[in-house]
């Protein structure tokens, strides 16, 4: 069986031989270099595999360690869990801004200074005396009184003061309510001008005149409440 038979040369079959066993050596050699080569990328792809896995679960560790807690505070490195579980409460100062005043209530009488006053000493006959009414706030703060005209009262009288003369309340005409604020010190002031003759409640139909020499008081009142009587002596 070595020996190679046939009709051609045996030189020609051993030339054969040679190429078949070379052809043969070449393929195992580069089955071998495909197989190895083949190994050594799936070995070095594993080790670079396993690292990124190893750097990547460090990662989400931290990540997972360092996020805040959901509810409760963070607790300092060092603090015990007792601590953490119950934080201890913290009491604001702020205070809002102060409430505002309360509004002005009515005037207490003993806030209230009534004044008649008489615009000269003097007159004579067919003039007609400007007669006032001051109402001052004497109190210490602001408050309202009611000065509508059917509580004030200028009232004339003789100078002994046993006879009265004449009201500015005996005939007038009705008018709305009139409160007024009054602060600290302020004064109203209602005017009215008298004719020098006498008058009677309800717009009596009596209109003397005062005789020239007499001597006459004005009396000033609202809400009860009168103050000193001013003099006057027409000519």
């Amino acid at each position: 069986m070595i020996e190679p038979t046939g009709p051609l040369d045996p030189s020609v079959y051993w030339r054969r031989r040679v190429v078949a066993l070379v052809c043969s050596v070449l393929l195992v050699v580069l089955l071998a270099v495909i197989i190895s080569s083949w190994l050594g990328h799936g070995s070095a792809a594993d080790p670079q595999g396993v690292a990124n896995k190893q750097s990547v679960v460090p990662t989400s560790s931290k990540r997972l360690t360092s996020s805040p807690p959901t509810s409760g505070t963070i607790a300092a490195a060092g603090a015990s869990s007792s601590s953490s579980a119950s934080p201890t409460p913290t009491i604001s100062t702020t205070t809002g801004p102060p409430p505002p005043p309360p509004p002005p209530g009515p005037c207490p009488d003993t806030s209230i200074t009534i004044e008649g006053r008489i615009a000269q000493a003097a007159y004579r006959v067919g003039q007609a005396p400007l007669l006032t009414l001051v109402v001052t706030n004497s109190g210490p703060v602001a408050c309202k009184r009611e000065v509508t005209r059917q509580l004030r009262e200028l009232v004339v009288l003789t100078a002994d003061g046993n006879t009265r003369l004449w009201s500015s309340s005996d005939c007038y005409y009705q008018q709305p309510a009139d409160v007024r604020l009054l602060q600290p010190g302020e004064q109203a002031t209602f005017s009215i001008a008298w004719a020098g003759r006498t008058s009677s409640p309800n717009c009596a139909p009596s209109g003397a005149c005062c005789r020239p020499g007499i001597t006459w008081c004005s009396e000033s009142s609202e809400t009860s409440r009168a103050s000193r009587p001013r003099s006057s002596s027409p000519d």
